[in-house]
């Protein structure tokens, strides 16, 4: 049977309602300290509303040290538990599986007083100003228990299930990617390209919480010379199937700076689900559980995607900020209807502010 947007689908023994995932990125209505605020509670109440059949809420920082920019939800510490345990409820009550992302941004992470951010290694980057200290061992280690106390809070608050970031410019997709991991030890590219952190995250995150599903967002490729090829993603993926990952949620391209910064990947001007064609190949050459991301604007590209075994799932972020009404819309839209695309700006306000396309209305916090 050909399965199509609507197709309700199993992971495990959990049954989930169709195709689509809400994957918004950052609200930017956090607390300063990072706790849940009443707006953001709000915000993911609607979000939950618009019939996803999941919803992973927006990369939580794991600790201090991993904080990317200003007002980012976190949850690396028991403080945050409260809050976020009444997000999941909102998130619950309408039908869909609450997921959080749990995020580190290592040299893309706020500078700390002494003007320093961790990475891999010790070098310069044009667009990084801060002086990066490359990772002692014990340093990593106490990221990895970072991960592992973050996935608790994350048990506690109620959350069906953890998504690890390693992607979009992340600490992982750092030690991932040639651009930033000049070592020499067991972390090293050279060494099963890089992946050994994150499988000793997976690992602590799966003996922490081990009934919660297991997200992976993953880069397929870094998009900047000398970065990562697809090659190495399929060879990393391969080697993480037997770890306890139980769906990739895939993307391409490298940030550096800002990550909140929309790739030129997906920019106004680029294609209409970029990403299709390598998110087939890793679905081929896995053969494990997929969801495509990237400028999904219409119902017709995503069906489409799903129908033709691209991935089993589409995450809508910003396409879904702009029309909280899509999935509504979609099961009953006429192919010649008009379909008001998203604008794609750099960094999405639709939440905290307005989307431009909507005339100052802030459809959200109405």
């Amino acid at each position: 049977m050909i399965s199509s947007l609507f197709s309700p689908i199993n992971i495990g023994n959990r049954e989930l309602k169709n195709r689509v995932i809400a994957a918004p990125p950052s609200s930017l209505l956090a607390e300063p300290d990072g706790s849940a605020s009443p707006s953001l509670l709000e915000y993911y109440q609607n979000l939950a509303e618009t019939g996803v059949c999941m919803l992973v809420v927006e990369s939580a920082s794991i600790s201090d040290e991993a904080i990317s920019w200003p007002k980012q939800l976190s949850v690396a510490t028991p403080g945050m538990v409260n809050g976020l345990s009444r997000l999941v409820e909102k998130v619950r009550k309408q039908g869909a599986l609450p997921i959080i992302q749990l995020f580190h941004g290592g040299v893309n992470a706020l500078t700390s007083l002494d003007q320093t951010v961790y990475g891999p290694s010790a070098l310069k980057h044009q667009k990084i100003s801060a002086r990066i200290v490359e990772m002692t061992r014990e340093k990593i280690q106490q990221t990895v228990n970072d991960y592992a106390s973050a996935a608790i809070n994350a048990w506690n608050a109620g959350f069906s299930g953890i998504e690890i970031q390693a992607a979009e410019g992340s600490l992982i997709q750092q030690f991932l990617s040639p651009i930033f991991n000049k070592r020499q030890d067991d972390y090293a590219i050279a060494r099963n390209e890089g992946i050994l952190l994150l499988q000793q995250i997976i690992a602590a995150v799966k003996k922490a919480t081990p009934d919660l599903l297991l997200s992976l967002k993953l880069s397929l490729k870094d998009l900047v010379p000398g970065g990562r090829s697809l090659s190495s993603c399929l060879k990393t993926a391969k080697m993480l199937k037997s770890d306890g990952v139980d769906i990739f949620h895939l993307t391409e391209g490298l940030s550096v700076g800002n990550p909140l910064l929309l790739h030129p990947a997906l920019d106004r001007m680029a294609p209409d689900a970029p990403f299709s064609e390598d998110t087939q190949i890793f679905r081929y050459e896995t053969g494990c559980l997929t969801v495509l991301s990237g400028k999904i604007n219409t119902p017709e590209v995503a069906n489409s995607r799903i129908k033709k075994g691209v991935a089993d799932f589409v995450a809508l972020g910003r396409t879904l900020n702009r029309e909280p009404s899509w999935l509504r819309i979609s099961r009953n839209l006429d192919s010649a209807t008009p379909w008001q695309k998203c604008l794609r700006c750099q960094i999405c306000k639709a939440a905290s502010e307005c989307c431009p396309d909507r005339q100052g209305v802030n459809r959200w916090l109405l």
